[in-house]
């Protein structure tokens, strides 16, 4: 047993290029599953950090609705149940302006607490401090980098504006700009004393929200029945729920689930044709080793133990490299281009990750050698002695109609599958998909020989013939051809939904056929005319939306509703609608009428004519579908109504949207509003601004999952590299038997290039019908992510794909074609 391990291992360091490759596929995948598994829990605690902002570790939170008597309320009777409670924070918050400058200002959001309240729900750290306890008055905290952009100070009187009164504070304390005072939005945010806003609103004693958080031992759903008793007529929820987190953060992480069976798929592939040439090149020794007493056991287990060891070394590798590519994709992931400042890019993992991750490598390492193992296994000592094992292959007609099958079945299943597993069946099917090209090469490259055989005897000659014949049932270049194909296939697949994404992105601003959006706590017509007034602002209209409406019959929550006059609608968003336009709005105007996306109608299979029974305020309303429009705002999750039943059913008061036609430059009249509107809490932005936002939020996701399937194509390039010097080594005789009959080295040297050449083509080809088939499964992947999005294919980059194809295949055939033709003919001829 000595000798055997003493030959695997040095063999293992005689072959540095092919263990290299080998530890280098592992490694990459062991890597990519580190990182895909890790990145979840990351972005979940990137947003746990943004919601820190808001609610610190509070879990519960209470709050005033439409129905409460007041906008305030006392805390005793939350203090009442405080045995459940690890804290009860009450506080207060309030809208002004400060004019930093001339003819400069920003609003500041006032948050009222007590000093030790804060500390107990959202601990901030201060840096500088002056006369800050006890913490009442006109006292006021600041963040360092609000701080320094506006040119505070510590001690600095400044004058806020609150509903038209000024009143002056004093800068007590500069904190570190975390949490709380993380920048961020476009206002900045103070801490003050709470009974002073609660002087200013007249409200002694009382607050407008409370937070608390519950007891070790105590249920949140508990404690929420326990409170919503007390306070009735006040919405009593929790901050945000664990479901809420996990949806985002499944919305991020999906596509990089997606991208990883692919790596991995790819680099089994390597493994397990690497292994394939192993167990070749070891059955001479293995031949003498059995035919003096080793037996089949101990050769296998052998071969096995390298494998063990290719996976132990690579997943340890892997593992260091996961954390290199999860810290790249966290500070990616952590560039918000919706806010001025860039969160913390702190990684989060488990130790479960990490041995899931190294484990993975072991698996894939050993599962991938075990078919040329058993193979190798079962060649008779005789046969291997006296070098007969090429005759024992046999083609396998069932094979072709085996790879036809799965990709057939593979495209059609996905439209059938729906509920929560429709995201593993479909990428699942995504697998199948690639198995079945793989196994369908061989048929598709014959295929292919026929036609290049008659093409190329007019465009190359004898050597032209000669290639094209070699292509035939010649493994290693098979192997090629499957690893080009899949690698071009997938980054096929990543650019055109990068490039979709923008295409849509695109296309739903460009339905905007107004320049700002703007959202008013308060917004209705008389707010309207105070725009009006704005100078460069043209036009204005309102509309009011719901959130989360329960559809009934489909057992679904549309995600928007929007309540719209559409004698004006149109003239906002220019959508395509199902029918004419006219008609939409005359049949709008007969009752309780719905329009619902394209998108939704085909989700939830919604006709024209039938009835949609939502959930209501005023309890069940039913709302006839009179057409459909095109769009993907909101991931085409929207529906349209008549203003007036949205108000009445939902009870609302105010706009939920407020859009803005200007004369002058949109983002001076942004500047205008937000001056005039200082003293109100508002959210105002320009459609360009909010489009530009959104390409830059989808690259940041799109540059990372073009580096995944950056990494597939590198592995598969190297598989390529692999099998071409092995391709050249058992070519070593057939070579120099051409040679000895009168073939040149130039003529070789073609000939292996145009074999090369066209290798390359055939998977430039076939990787683009297999990046097609993958697009087409992608749709359901975002279906299922629920998603949904129209494809639009680039010629260009098909074409680009199939020139890369073959550039790759010609690249690296350069060091094999150069030896070939340093060939020794004589003793060329006499390997074996």
């Amino acid at each position: 047993m000595g000798i055997l391990l003493k030959f695997t291992l040095k063999n293992i360091r005689e072959k540095k290029f092919r263990t290299f490759l080998i530890l280098f596929s592992i490694a990459l995948s062991s890597a990519l599953f580190f990182a895909s598994l890790a990145i979840s829990s990351t972005v979940e605690k990137m947003q746990i950090e943004r919601l820190k902002k808001y609610f610190g570790t509070a879990e519960i939170m209470i709050y005033a609705n439409h129905r409460s008597p007041s906008d305030f309320f006392y805390t005793y009777q939350a203090e009442q149940l405080k045995d459940k409670f690890e804290y009860v924070v009450g506080t207060m918050d309030m809208s002004s302006s400060y004019n930093y400058s001339k003819h400069q200002k920003v609003n500041i959001d006032l948050q009222g607490y007590e000093l030790d309240d804060l500390q107990k729900m959202n601990p901030i750290i201060i840096e500088e401090k002056a006369e800050l306890e006890p913490f009442v008055g006109n006292k006021l905290i600041v963040g360092r980098a609000d701080a320094n952009k506006y040119g505070l100070a510590l001690g600095d009187k400044i004058d806020l504006e609150v509903n038209n009164e000024k009143y002056r504070f004093i800068v007590s304390a500069i904190a570190v700009s975390q949490g709380l005072f993380r920048p961020g939005g476009q206002n900045i945010r103070a801490v003050v004393p709470r009974k002073k806003l609660a002087k200013l609103y007249d409200a002694r004693g009382r607050v407008s929200q409370i937070y608390l958080k519950t007891k070790e031992g105590i249920g949140v759903d508990e404690a929420i029945k326990s409170l919503s008793e007390k306070y009735h007529r006040y919405t009593v929820r929790k901050t945000v729920t664990r479901a809420q987190i996990k949806e985002y953060s499944k919305s991020t992480t999906a596509p990089f689930m997606m991208m990883l069976p692919l790596v991995i798929f790819i680099s089994i592939f390597i493994i397990y044709t690497s292994f394939k040439v192993i167990t070749m090149e070891r059955l001479p020794m293995i031949g003498t080793f059995r035919s003096i007493g080793a037996t089949k056991k101990m050769t296998n287990l052998l071969l096995l133990l390298e494998s063990f060891m290719y996976g132990i070394i690579g997943g340890i590798l892997g593992c260091g490299i996961g954390f290199i590519i999860l810290y790249g994709m966290t500070n990616v992931l952590a560039k918000n281009p919706w806010s001025s400042t860039k969160l913390n890019a702190e990684m989060a993992f488990t130790s479960t990750q990490l041995l899931s991750s190294f484990l993975m490598a072991v698996i894939i390492s050993v599962i991938s050698s075990l078919i040329p193992i058993i193979k190798v296994s079962k060649i008779p000592v005789k046969d291997i002695v006296l070098n007969n094992i090429d005759n024992k292959s046999k083609k396998r007609s069932w094979k072709p109609i085996l790879g036809v099958g799965l990709i057939i079945i593979s495209l059609i299943i996905p439209r059938f599958v729906a509920g929560k597993q429709a995201m593993l069946i479909d990428v699942s099917c995504m697998l199948l998909v690639g198995v079945g090209i793989i196994i369908s090469i061989p048929r598709i490259t014959n295929l292919f020989v026929m036609v290049f055989e008659r093409i190329y005897t007019y465009i190359f000659g004898n050597e032209g013939i000669l290639a094209a014949k070699n292509l035939r049932d010649n493994k290693n270049i098979m192997n090629n051809i499957s690893l080009l194909t899949i690698g071009i296939a997938s980054l096929l697949m990543i650019n055109t939904l990068s490039q979709s994404v923008a295409i849509e992105i695109s296309s739903v601003y460009g339905d905007a056929q107004f320049d700002i959006f703007m959202w008013h706590p308060r917004g209705d017509r008389q707010l309207e005319q105070r725009l009006r007034v704005v100078d460069g602002v043209e036009e204005t209209y309102g509309s009011y939306k719901k959130w989360n409406v329960q559809l009934l019959e489909r057992d679904y929550k549309i995600k928007t509703i929007y309540g719209v006059d559409f004698k004006e609608y149109f003239d906002y968003w220019n959508f395509d609608v199902s029918s004419d336009k006219e008609e939409i709005i005359k049949a709008m105007e007969e009752g309780r009428k719905i329009l619902v996306t394209n998108i939704l109608k085909e989700k939830l299979g919604i006709k024209v004519g039938e009835f949609l029974t939502l959930k209501t305020k005023r309890g069940r309303k039913r709302y006839q579908v009179i057409g459909f429009i095109d769009t993907v705002m909101r991931d085409g999750d929207i529906a349209l109504v008549p203003q007036n039943y949205l108000k009445v059913d939902m009870g609302l008061q105010y706009y939920g949207d407020i859009y803005l036609k200007t004369s002058k430059d949109p983002e001076k009249v942004k500047q205008a509003i937000k001056d005039k509107f200082a003293r109100d809490y508002i959210w105002i932005d320009t459609v360009k601004s909010i489009k530009t936002r959104n390409m830059e939020s989808n690259n940041q996701l799109f540059i990372i999952l073009k580096g995944f399937s950056l990494i597939a194509m590198i592995i598969g390039v190297f598989g390529v590299f692999n099998n071409f010097i092995v391709s050249f080594i058992s070519r070593k005789r057939s070579l120099a038997v051409l040679r000895s009959i009168g073939m040149s080295k130039g003529q070789v040297i073609k000939m292996i290039l145009i074999e090369t050449m066209t290798s390359g083509l055939i998977g430039g080809l076939v990787g683009i019908f297999g990046g097609w088939m993958f697009i087409e499964i992608v749709k359901f992947v975002l279906k299922a992510n629920n998603t949904s999005l129209k494809m639009h294919y680039s010629p260009t980059m098909f074409i680009t794909a199939v020139m890369l194809g073959v550039v790759i295949s010609v690249v690296a055939s350069i060091s094999p074609a150069l030896r070939s033709s340093k060939l020794n003919i004589i003793e060329a001829i006499k390997y074996e």
